[in-house]
């Protein structure tokens, strides 16, 4: 069950190789527990619609919902978990700094995403089992 104020939700696909492995990477840095990060797939929808997400939204992106229930998915989602980490907070500024980063980053997001598929597979991982 989602409840906003103690920690920020990061949802994943967790049916994804590489989703699963960034995840489980994020765990590690997130020693404070700063996120609940979970697989979407374990979460009810209806719980999630509270928040204008659902499963497609998550399946296509990263989802991160804050303490005070504002939603970012995607690149601004990973960078709102890599914020609250030393050194990568340093590079999140940049990005913003200069927008041309964030930009590429957007980008580099996107493509990651919607080769991940392809990515895992060539990697050794499970391949997404939600895709097509």
């Amino acid at each position: 069950m989602i409840q906003l104020g103690q920690r920020a939700y990061m949802l994943f696909d967790g049916d994804c190789g590489i989703c699963t492995w960034l995840a489980d990477l994020a765990m590690r840095m997130d020693v404070q527990r700063f996120f609940y990060i979970e697989p979407y797939q374990r979460v009810p929808e209806s719980e999630m619609e509270t928040f204008g997400i659902s499963h497609t939204h998550c399946a296509q992106r990263l989802q991160l919902i804050t303490r005070q229930g504002k939603v970012h998915s995607g690149a601004f989602a990973v960078n709102n978990f890599l914020v609250h980490y030393f050194p990568w907070k340093l590079l999140v500024v940049l990005f913003y700094v200069v927008p041309p980063l964030l930009f590429l980053e957007i980008i580099g997001y996107e493509l990651v995403a919607r080769n991940r598929e392809r990515l895992s597979r060539w990697l050794g991982m499970k391949a997404c089992l939600a895709q097509k």
